[in-house]
């Protein structure tokens, strides 16, 4: 079998951009239509996929006691500045270049 027999005909390449915008409000101007449907707002995406990760933690390097019986430490955590959001779309998004980010290590990526 041939290697193009394993990609669909109309399979359009995705391309992912990892995204940190200021703050929710902002993520969702930009990455959100809001369409009344006669009864209230929803939020339609304007991109393929949409994966709305928020704020992101990290370890500080300090230890805390457990909180529970287990009596083993615990890392403190952190949070990032931001509010993070993974895109996946079909075809480029110029206008995401501008909150774009280039993790070395991503927190959570696309399958």
């Amino acid at each position: 079998m041939q290697d193009e027999e394993l990609i669909p005909e109309n399979s359009a390449p995705s391309l992912d951009y990892f995204l940190k915008f200021e703050d929710e409000t902002l993520a969702d101007a930009v990455l959100f239509d809001m369409v009344h449907d006669g009864e209230g707002y929803t939020k339609q995406p304007r991109y393929a996929a949409i994966d709305v990760i928020g704020t992101i933690y990290e370890p500080t390097g300090k230890m805390l006691p457990a909180s529970d019986d287990s009596g083993d430490a615990v890392p403190e955590m952190a949070a990032i500045p931001g509010w993070h959001v993974n895109v996946r779309h079909t075809s480029e998004a110029p206008e995401l270049e501008q909150y774009r980010v280039h993790p070395a290590t991503p927190h959570r990526m696309w399958a």
